[in-house]
């Protein structure tokens, strides 16, 4: 019965993304992504900084974007996604970027990977833990990586009461299975890596995204960044309060070593 259950959520996760990479239509929401460029670069600098000669784990590589930049920074890389057509537009932007020599892209599931234990020396995902029963996920992820291997993940948190209220008026803008993490997820999460860091972004920050067609923006958005960060460090209960986080991992916990 369960087993039925799981492949009822992962088709309807599959269709969904399947029709958000085919129509491509979500200019609402990407208004609210244009204050995010601080996390992308901090995410990236996670990534770039590690990769070189290594062997990557793109999870959830959606339309394969951060897998081809891993590829440029030399590492070996392979992305998975459930959705064939996100895999199918992953493979096009490889061979137009000249690095389709370089990945590995194939149409996976992610709690149940199908590669050898130890495989990876980093394991590296954005919005993905939160489409994903992170039990099975987390499993699979340390079953993959090596004993000293790193996982760094950009995931949405659902502690914000003005972000949870855009998410149910905008229903159409995600699967009805995704669930932005709390507190528990983050407890399965710690509870499979020996070490576990996070990064806060974006709390009045957010209050930057009316200005993103002034010449202003930047300044706004910069004073409004460095709000946050310092109601962050004094105020730390206030941190779940934040729309989006950077997760680094260190250290997989191995299945019956924990």
């Amino acid at each position: 019965m369960l087993r039925g259950v799981d492949e009822s959520r992962q088709e309807r996760e599959r269709e969904f993304h399947n029709q958000e990479y085919a129509e491509d239509d979500r200019e609402p929401v990407l208004k609210y992504y244009s204050v995010t460029g601080s996390i992308i670069s901090a995410y990236e600098q996670h990534l770039f900084s590690y990769c070189r000669n290594r062997k990557v784990l793109d999870y959830g590589c959606g339309r394969g974007s951060d897998t081809c930049k891993l590829a440029e920074h030399g590492a070996e890389v392979v992305g998975i996604d459930i959705s064939d057509v996100g895999i199918q537009l992953a493979r096009k932007q490889a061979e137009e970027d000249g690095l389709a020599e370089n990945i590995v892209f194939s149409v996976g599931d992610c709690e149940s990977l199908c590669f050898a234990d130890d495989s990876f020396d980093m394991l590296c995902g954005k919005d993905i833990l939160h489409h994903l029963q992170l039990d099975k996920a987390m499993r699979e992820a340390t079953r993959v990586l090596k004993p000293g291997g790193r996982a760094v993940f950009l995931e949405s948190l659902g502690y914000n009461p003005a972000i949870n209220l855009y998410r149910r008026v905008t229903p159409q803008f995600r699967s009805a299975d995704e669930h932005p993490l709390k507190k528990k997820d983050l407890r399965q999460i710690e509870k499979s890596f020996e070490n576990v860091s996070y990064e806060f972004f974006y709390l009045f920050s957010l209050l930057a995204v009316p200005f993103r067609n002034s010449r202003y923006f930047p300044l706004i958005l910069r004073w409004l960044e460095n709000i946050d960060q310092k109601i962050f460090n004094w105020l730390p209960s206030l941190r779940l309060m934040a729309w989006l986080v950077i997760i680094t991992c260190e250290m997989p916990r191995k299945a019956g070593l924990a």
